[in-house]
């Protein structure tokens, strides 16, 4: 477990150092687009403010939130322990764990395959910030 932690405390810090590297690789997308994405995750997420929380939680106001940091949301202990690194949901952080979630925080209860084509997460991250009530 500790090995875990450090993993994972590694991660991200090298997510929130890496950021303006990053930057280039998640902007662009396109948010109408996005809203077609969003479609894969509409069965266990909402986005809406006060949203209920389905099998996931409620997305709304995700960006620069905490991670595992929604209310009334019983979170895994590998989404817990990744939030004990301190990281945040950024543009960044979403890019990489939309790729395939179980690979940036083991043990998550998230089933999703995750999205393997770039574009997909850059337009699904462009509807995330109009959806979800994120200010710039």
């Amino acid at each position: 477990m500790k090995s875990a932690l450090s993993s994972l405390a590694a991660l991200a810090l090298a997510l929130t150092f890496s950021g303006a590297a990053l930057a280039a690789d998640w902007e662009g997308g396109d948010a109408t687009r996005g809203a077609k994405v969003f479609k894969k995750c509409q069965a266990c997420h909402t986005v809406e403010k006060d949203g209920p929380n389905r099998v996931g939680p409620n997305l709304y106001n995700i960006m620069d939130r905490g991670i595992a940091a929604h209310a009334d949301y019983n979170y895994s202990k590998g989404m817990k322990a990744f939030a004990a690194t301190g990281a945040k949901w950024t543009e960044e952080t979403l890019f990489q764990y939309l790729v395939k979630p179980s690979a940036l925080v083991p043990g998550t209860n998230m089933s999703f395959a995750g999205l393997k084509k770039e574009g997909d997460r850059k337009d699904l991250l462009a509807y995330l910030e109009t959806a979800t009530g994120h200010q710039k």
